[in-house]
């Protein structure tokens, strides 16, 4: 297919299609003449997945490069794939955290110690629930790492059949692209969730006074 056709069945603009492939993003297709190439289904995948890791995923482009390498690489383990989409949702926070905050990810640690949840130690999430922990108790919000084992029991079952989802797919492209869209997806729904659950329960609080 020609370019054309090829940004009409992504759904990526012809510009986009130009920037990715001068950034790297996206491999050229086969030549037939000067300035004119034509394109596969691989191509097609390719730029879903890429607009996927940054319309949903948010990621930046470096971060987009170095997950279609992880992606890329049949020397890089799948887990390891998906730690690369996982850790590119997120940053790092500065090495000057606040005191409160280091408290918390060092409780954080040990609860997933606990849990037996192996978790890179380049990952952000943990400080990112340290920084909520330790923003709630700011708060005066009575907060243990505990008190989330009942909904880390529930999301832990539903996290093991998203992979295996995830594993089961045809190749790595489509591993990686459902594990990032049942990620943020999921994350959403879940979190939408718990807003009408808080909402209802506020209802029910005042129909039974």
């Amino acid at each position: 297919m020609r370019v054309s056709e090829l940004s009409q069945r992504s759904g990526v603009s012809i510009a986009s299609i130009k920037y990715y492939l001068r950034e790297g993003l996206l491999v050229g297709g086969a030549q037939t003449a000067t300035n004119q190439a034509v394109y596969s289904e691989h191509h097609v995948r390719r730029l879903r997945l890429i607009r996927s890791l940054i319309d949903i995923g948010g990621l930046s482009i470096s971060h987009v490069r170095a997950t279609l390498a992880a992606v890329e690489d049949d020397s890089t383990s799948i887990h390891d794939a998906f730690g690369a989409v996982m850790h590119g949702l997120d940053q790092l926070p500065d090495e000057d955290e606040p005191v409160e905050v280091k408290t918390a990810y060092g409780e954080v640690q040990t609860w997933l110690a606990d849990r037996d949840w192996n978790i890179e130690p380049n990952a952000p999430a943990p400080h990112r629930l340290a920084e909520l922990v330790a923003t709630l108790r700011r708060f005066d919000f009575p907060i243990m790492l505990t008190d989330f084992d009942a909904a880390a029991d529930t999301v832990e079952r539903t996290a093991k059949a998203q992979v295996e989802y995830a594993r089961a797919m045809p190749d790595r492209t489509a591993a990686v692209e459902t594990m990032l869209l049942g990620t943020v997806i999921l994350e959403r729904a879940l979190a939408e969730i718990r807003r009408l659950a808080l909402e209802a329960a506020s209802f029910r609080i005042d129909r039974d006074k």
